[in-house]
């Protein structure tokens, strides 16, 4: 694969969704196990790591996209990368059930 600009920033881009995806989840956990937040602040922080989690997915899917039609990529590379972003997608349903959890658990 030749190095060109719009390359290298789709590279910088995935870089950027790989290491903002750990510090997500563990603010995710940090939320669960908080005990002193009432239920509109909780609520309102987890529509803030769903819509982090979304963007994020939004944002990896547009990457992938300008790799599958720009550059010429091998089938298994192809593969590889829709299967990143695939393992991605329970990120979203673990954050919608944790939601839900703790709607039951701390909601009116």
């Amino acid at each position: 694969m030749a190095s060109t600009t719009s390359t290298d920033v789709a590279l910088m881009l995935l870089q950027l969704i790989a290491l903002t995806i750990p510090p997500a989840v563990v603010l995710i956990d940090q939320l669960r196990r908080s005990q002193n937040l009432e239920w509109t602040i909780r609520k309102l922080s987890f529509g803030l790591v769903f819509s982090c989690v979304t963007l994020l997915l939004g944002g990896a899917v547009a990457v992938l996209l300008y790799f599958l039609t720009a550059v010429s990529l091998p089938i298994t590379l192809i593969a590889g990368l829709l299967l990143v972003l695939l393992g991605l997608l329970p990120l979203g349903t673990f954050v919608l059930v944790l939601y839900r959890e703790h709607r039951k658990e701390h909601g009116p």
